[in-house]
């Protein structure tokens, strides 16, 4: 749970790391927003929420090719 050398396993700065934390989060609270909304009205945000997703899988994925990846 807890790893005091995740930032030099992720080869990144605080700052760096923080950024692109944020950026995620700010990305996953957007699923949950027009999660629920697409829930209780399916015609508004049909498919937003898995689009987001991909999002944030293609721009993890992005970060990892860029050198800032976990060492074995």
């Amino acid at each position: 749970m807890f790893d005091l050398h995740h930032l030099n396993k992720t080869e990144s700065s605080y700052f760096q790391h923080l950024v692109f934390a944020m950026w995620l989060n700010l990305l996953a609270l957007a699923i949950v927003i027009t999660g629920v909304i697409h829930a209780f009205i399916p015609w508004i945000f049909p498919f937003t929420p898995y689009h987001l997703a991909q999002k944030i899988i293609r721009d993890t994925e992005k970060y990892f090719r860029l050198g800032r990846h976990v060492k074995p």
